[in-house]
């Protein structure tokens, strides 16, 4: 298939890329490079920078195409709720331009990059999909008012969509800044030598999982027709200073703790139900959390190496 990758040279757009390529698809990513870098388009792809909220640069982009994997956004919690204009104007508005381009051109065929933050605070645990959604942050609103759009879209022009609501993502390739996830802070500091940031103590429980295996899960659900949503995680809760804790195993190195207290409108525990996803599209992770985080401490060594002797990181693999 020919597929359009937007936000495909981000952290998570970047490994869907690889496994598309593998997959022998032909890969066009779309993205405007605010959160991305060039260097992680991989070989084989063809990179068009261009914005969502600009619809004549969508319309050239996906001519030719038979599928869309929609990743743009804006995905940072605190900048939302800072902003939350922007992230409506890009995640809401530039989603719905991205649903017009693709109706004019008969384009029908959609997977959507969504998040467990449309859950807001669950009422249970381990979260199901169909639970109650009441996001409590504007960026949470945001992808769930795309996911309502995309029903419309299916139901009114017979859209085939698939929607992933991810959990706790992390893996080699993460390069935000500032950085805000958890792993890749961790994982800094411990490198650094600096006291790790910590709400809570450590003592909230998160749903952990590997990059690779949500980028299998995106292009399995190229295959899928109809109307679709699942969670994607592991399936299992772990205690966030568990995470440091093998961090510092792997690393033979241990730093202090920086205690920021007990942040509001974190729930406890976040796990992510996925017998769903098993069920009906056969995906399950692969990585185990150890092997995963020692695959992204690899990765986060070579950066701190490259940044002490001035050198240029060419690959993010």
């Amino acid at each position: 298939m020919k597929v359009l990758v937007t936000g495909g040279a981000g952290f998570i757009g970047s490994w869907i890329d690889q496994v598309l390529l593998k997959e022998k698809h032909h890969v066009t990513v779309f993205d405007n490079l605010s959160t991305g870098f060039s260097d992680q388009v991989p070989e084989g792809a063809k990179l068009i920078q261009g914005d969502i909220r600009n619809k004549d640069e969508l319309l050239k982009a996906l001519k030719g195409q038979d599928a869309v994997i929609h990743l743009a956004a804006k995905s940072i919690v605190p900048e939302s709720v800072k902003n939350p204009q922007e992230t409506f104007d890009v995640n809401l508005i530039g989603g719905q331009n991205l649903l017009e381009a693709m109706r004019e051109l008969g384009i029908k065929k959609i997977v959507y990059s969504s998040s467990a933050a449309v859950y807001g605070i669950p009422t249970r645990v381990p979260i199901e999909e169909d639970d109650s959604k009441w996001p409590i942050s504007p960026y949470g609103a945001s992808k769930f008012a795309l996911e309502q759009i995309l029903s419309a879209y299916h139901k009114n022009y017979g859209f085939d969509v698939v929607m992933f609501r991810y959990f706790n993502p992390f893996g080699p390739g993460e390069k935000h800044d500032p950085e805000t996830h958890a792993v890749p802070n961790f994982i800094k500091a411990t490198l650094q030598g600096t006291p790790i940031p910590l709400y809570w103590k450590g003592e909230q429980e998160r749903d952990f999982f590997y990059v690779g295996d949500i980028a299998e899960a995106h292009v399995m659900g190229l295959g899928k027709t109809g109307f679709s949503y699942y969670n994607l995680g592991s399936g299992k809760a772990i205690k966030v200073i568990e995470i440091v804790k093998t961090i510092f195993e792997v690393t033979g190195k241990k730093t202090g703790i920086a205690d920021l207290g007990e942040r509001p409108g974190d729930p406890p525990i976040l796990m992510a139900d996925i017998s769903k996803v098993k069920k009906e599209l056969g995906w399950e992770p692969k990585t185990s959390l150890r092997e995963g985080l020692e695959k992204t401490i690899r990765f986060y060594k070579k950066i701190e190496w490259f940044e002490k002797n001035k050198g240029v990181i060419i690959s993010t693999r």
